[in-house]
């Protein structure tokens, strides 16, 4: 029982620690509660900076369903990106629902250490479903298996993981 409390006591630090990091004025790290999640659409900022290295990218705000991070473009309509994340700690790989008014979809799989270990993206356009909210979908596993809904996704683990290794030094 001992090693539970220790446990949660090294956690609670390492939680205020990311909060302090979100709160900061530039902060790279969005401000939200799901460790998992601002842990993923921080990993999606650095992929999307590399992707649209001239657009400014703005997080969106815990009351943003339909987006995470949008793209802006001189010139272009905001491009909204929309990420979904899951750890190996999650026993049923379920993903929290999915808002429509999204353009792309980032699903990201975490291991225990919450490293990216899959990433596939899906857009709006191959979506038929995209305009409606869906809910009660499983996370992509590099296996194939993972919610029908996300057939059609892009896997994009390798170059996320040169943007991150990149980015680490």
């Amino acid at each position: 029982m001992k090693d539970h409390f220790s446990t949660i006591l090294e956690y609670a630090k390492v939680y205020e620690a990311m909060e302090i990091l979100q709160r900061r004025e530039g902060a790279l790290l969005p401000i939200g509660d799901q460790k998992t999640g601002v842990i993923a659409e921080f990993y999606a900022r650095l992929f999307a900076a590399e992707k649209f290295p001239s657009a400014e990218l703005i997080y969106g705000t815990p009351s943003e369903h339909a987006w995470d991070i949008t793209v802006r473009r001189v010139g272009q309509p905001d491009h909204k990106i929309q990420v979904k994340a899951v750890s190996a700690h999650s026993t049923t790989s379920r993903v929290s629902p999915i808002h429509p008014g999204w353009h792309e979809l980032y699903l990201m799989r975490l291991d225990k250490k919450l490293w990216p270990e899959g990433f596939w993206i899906l857009s709006a356009k191959q979506a038929t479903w995209s305009a409606q909210k869906l809910g009660a979908s499983t996370m992509p596993r590099s296996s194939g298996s993972g919610s029908v809904a996300f057939k059609g996704a892009e896997d994009n683990l390798p170059l996320l993981l040169s943007v991150l290794n990149a980015a680490r030094g």
